[in-house]
């Protein structure tokens, strides 16, 4: 069986540095305590928009500020019932004041970190390398508005 799935993710920035999560899913092994960045999937009714800012709060209790789309990537997991496709749609964002508190069953530890720290990562979730990978080629050249 072939399934689609449509996330918003945010490439959370505060002091420039990025925020990672660790995932925490003991059934999925291919996704448990892999780095990813924050966010989740969008809702029926729901803009990309307003589930990036749902599921960042719900996850780590942060508010943010300035999305703005950076790209759209596709990632395809091999899962027990076929092949999971997944958009993700990338959101560059600010994080507001106030500490991350993290939802402890989706997530085990946070980081801030540079995309340099981050590409060096070897326990990074599949589907969020790529995005990193492109990232850091293009920092110098990125302009977040």
């Amino acid at each position: 069986m072939h399934k689609q799935l449509i996330v918003s993710v945010g490439l959370i920035e505060r002091d420039s540095k990025y925020l990672i999560t660790r995932r925490l899913s003991p059934k999925n092994p291919q996704w448990h305590q892999r780095w990813e960045l924050p966010g989740g999937k969008i809702e029926c009714n729901e803009t990309p928009e307003e589930a990036l800012h749902r599921e960042i709060f719900e996850e780590t209790h942060l508010l943010i500020d300035s999305p703005c789309l950076l790209g759209v990537y596709t990632h395809n997991w091999e899962v027990s019932t076929g092949i999971q496709q997944t958009f993700i749609l990338l959101y560059h964002c600010l994080a507001k004041q106030g500490e991350v508190i993290l939802e402890p069953q989706e997530n085990d530890d946070f980081a801030w970190q540079t995309l340099e720290e981050m590409i060096e990562r070897k326990d990074l979730l599949d589907g969020t390398i790529k995005m990193i990978q492109d990232l850091a080629i293009r920092e110098p050249d990125l302009t977040f508005s």
